[in-house]
């Protein structure tokens, strides 16, 4: 996670904007007051946003796992040795 804190921030958000873009990592920006806030690029909130729904379908990450460990009889390549 790249950390900054709220008052450098201002003078260098396009730098730190494009590091967390460019790194897919989660800007935690640190507040004088003790609150803090985060900053997440459009495209990795979506795929939060998409795990979390694939999550609340009933035994959906238990089918994924099951389909990890099947032996494919027509000759496939199983999903465990596929390159993600």
């Amino acid at each position: 996670m790249l950390e900054t804190t709220a008052d450098y921030l201002p003078q260098n958000l396009q730098q730190q904007v494009a590091r967390c873009l460019e790194s897919h990592e989660v800007l935690h920006v640190k507040q004088t007051e003790g609150k803090s806030f985060v900053v997440i690029g459009v495209e990795d909130w979506q795929a939060i946003e998409e795990t979390l729904f694939l999550n609340r379908i009933p035994r959906f990450v238990e089918s994924i796992h099951q389909a990890h460990q099947e032996v494919l009889e027509d000759g496939g390549v199983p999903l465990k040795e596929l390159d993600w």
